[in-house]
C-alpha cells in the first residue's frame, strides 16, 4: 500500500472466484487507486465538488475505485487485496488532477453486463481505465457483436507503453517484469 500513488492501476488475479474462470487471460479484475485523504489534499482536490460528496468514505480508507456487480464504488485496499496475484501500473505522465476528476465521475455508474466498451452509462472494471485515461489508445477485442476491453488488454500497456509496472506479486511472492511478460505472453 505504501508503494501506491494516486491514479495507479491495480490488476489482480483471483482464480478461486468464478470470474477468474470466465475472463480470458491472466488478470481478472482492474481497479484504480484514487489516493488517500492526504494525497487528495496534497493534489488540491479534497474540496473539489466531484470529490467532496465522497470525503467520508475516503477518510474511512475507501480509496480504491472499482466496478463490481453492484456498480462503480469505492472500497478499501484491504478488501481489494483478497487475491492471489496483484500488479501495480503507473502512468509515465499525465495530468493527475484531470484523471482524478474523470475517475470520480465514474462513481455510481451501473455494471455493464454486456461488456460493451462503447456504452458510457454502464461500465465494467477494465472500462474504468478506458473511460479515465482517454488519451491512451486502448486495445479492444470484438466479442459477441460488441467491442470489449479485458484486464489483460490493460496490463499489456505496461509493455513498451504509457504505463510502467511498479510492483508484481505472483503466487504470494514478489516477481520481476520478465515473469509479468511471460504470464501475459508478451515478447
Amino acid at each position: 500500500k505504501a508503494q501506491l500513488k494516486p491514479m495507479d492501476i491495480l490488476l489482480e488475479k483471483t482464480p478461486f472466484r468464478l470470474t477468474g474462470k470466465f475472463i480470458p487471460g491472466h488478470f481478472g479484475h482492474v481497479a484504480i487507486w484514487l489516493g488517500s485523504e492526504k494525497e487528495l489534499k496534497d493534489l488540491g482536490l479534497w474540496e473539489h465538488p466531484v470529490i467532496k460528496p465522497h470525503q467520508k468514505e475516503i477518510s474511512e480508507g475507501k480509496c480504491v475505485l472499482e466496478a463490481l456487480r453492484d456498480g462503480v464504488q469505492l472500497n478499501k485496499f484491504e478488501k481489494f487485496m483478497d487475491v492471489d496475484d496483484v500488479a501495480i501500473l503507473r502512468a509515465a505522465d499525465g495530468n493527475t488532477k484531470e484523471l482524478e476528476i474523470r475517475a470520480f465521475r465514474q462513481l455510481g455508474k451501473e455494471y455493464d453486463f454486456n461488456f460493451d466498451v462503447e456504452t458510457l452509462d454502464k461500465i465494467v472494471c477494465s472500462e474504468l481505465v478506458y473511460q479515465v485515461f482517454t488519451d491512451i489508445k486502448w486495445p479492444t477485442e470484438r466479442a459477441l457483436g460488441r467491442h470489449t476491453i479485458s484486464p489483460d488488454n490493460v496490463a499489456i500497456k505496461a509493455h513498451n507503453g504509457p504505463f510502467k509496472m511498479i510492483l508484481f506479486y505472483h503466487d504470494g511472492g514478489k516477481v520481476d517484469y520478465d515473469k509479468y511478460k511471460e504470464l501475459l505472453e508478451l515478447k
